[in-house]
């Protein structure tokens, strides 16, 4: 009979999804992610504008702007912990300047995008210091598809599509180095 084996999976497609106000203030957080990250890999349209779910209306005031930034190094899927952590660093230091700031870090895999967030909720997992997985996507079908809990956001076709799209690029390029 076949042994049960434990293998870490490949590397994750890092993304970072954006909502500001003020142009300037994206173009600091870009040239600050790409110092602490890595090149960006693909910066999105502007796509519909974030609306804070009941976790995060308490803190998030998310300005008229919406991208989402994703980044050429892989990471491994535990490390997104350590994303947040350096994100919620950058949405301070950035809310000095434009208050409604908002960075919401994620991953893309083969099978699922996962977002991060700070507050449990019933579909949510918890990780490690502070921070929860939320899976927002699966991939099934040739399709990725949104679950019922997922807010109304990545729901939006323009937002389907983007991840979509990021999500055949990472497929792509899955085993390259």
């Amino acid at each position: 009979m076949p042994q049960e084996i434990l293998e870490r999976p490949p590397g994750a497609s890092f993304f970072l999804i954006v909502s500001y106000e003020n142009e300037d203030t994206f173009f600091e957080l870009k040239n600050l992610a790409e110092k602490k990250f890595s090149k960006i890999m693909y910066e999105s349209i502007l796509l519909p504008k974030w609306i804070p779910d009941e976790t995060e209306r308490e803190f998030a005031y998310p300005g008229r702007y919406t991208k989402v930034l994703s980044f050429k190094q892989r990471i491994h899927r535990e490390e997104i912990v350590e994303k947040k952590k350096e994100c919620l660093e950058f949405q301070i230091l950035l809310q000095k300047k434009d208050l409604s700031v908002l960075l919401i870090p994620g991953y893309v895999t083969s099978h699922n995008i996962v977002i991060t967030k700070s507050k449990d909720d019933f579909h949510r997992m918890y990780l490690f210091q502070g921070v929860f997985a939320e899976t927002v996507y699966y991939f099934t079908r040739g399709v990725l598809q949104p679950l019922s809990s997922t807010q109304s956001y990545f729901k939006e076709k323009e937002v389907i599509y983007f991840f979509n799209t990021l999500r055949e690029s990472y497929e792509f390029n899955k085993f390259k180095s």
